[in-house]
């Protein structure tokens, strides 16, 4: 059996991640660890090719792609004006908001455009950096929160999950018919949603 931290939380889905080196499983409160201990061994194909390719924290002018285009990190301080550099201090905080600086426009502008083409108005647009959901609604707050690592993926997998979000306007739970109506928005939602996992989250020493 492979080696594996669980989380509990309220959540309502398992959630598989690899950080660090190390595998982590997030789960409702109420599933039995039997129950995790199988998924866990379901997913052994993809944990073990996961960690061989587990990238390290990122170094002083590393790589990391935003949507498939090249941007070179950097924790000196140094002066420059080229847009495909992303300088930060070495610290979560840090580098989060400067992703966010990034990546808020295009959150936005794909954000604002499925709402129109889904006649939903009012509402709101938060971007956030979690570790166990790429995204919720807020009916009460009439909110839509993203995961900022959605920039670390493609464009279509923004969109499935900005797709998914509003689809629970009118369906709050996730039902059969809400799923169709993903569907009737995104006809390839389920093959978009599988790609998530395969991406690798740029992590910095503090992320363990």
């Amino acid at each position: 059996m492979l080696e594996y931290t669980l989380i509990r939380k309220n959540n309502k889905n398992l959630y598989l991640r690899i950080r660090e080196g190390k595998v982590v499983v997030t789960a409702p409160k109420n599933v039995s660890k039997a129950y995790v201990d199988q998924f866990v061994c379901k997913h052994r194909s993809w944990i073990e090719q996961r960690l061989t390719t587990s990238k390290k924290p990122l170094q002083n002018l590393d790589t990391i792609y935003i949507f498939g285009k090249p941007y070179t990190i950097c924790f000196d301080t140094i002066t420059s004006k080229d847009p495909m550099i992303i300088k930060c201090r070495p610290d979560i905080k840090s580098f989060q908001t400067c992703i966010r600086l990034k990546i808020q426009d295009i959150f936005l502008q794909r954000f604002q455009m499925h709402c129109e083409r889904m006649h939903i108005e009012g509402l709101k647009l938060r971007i956030g950096f979690f570790k166990s959901k790429w995204g919720s609604f807020h009916p009460t707050k009439k909110e839509v929160s993203l995961n900022g690592n959605l920039a670390f993926t493609d464009i279509e997998c923004l969109d499935a999950i900005i797709i998914h979000e509003l689809c629970h306007v009118s369906y709050r739970n996730h039902s059969s018919a809400f799923y169709r109506e993903v569907l009737h928005w995104m006809p390839n939602y389920k093959e978009v949603h599988k790609r998530l996992n395969s991406y690798e989250m740029p992590t910095l020493k503090k992320d363990a």
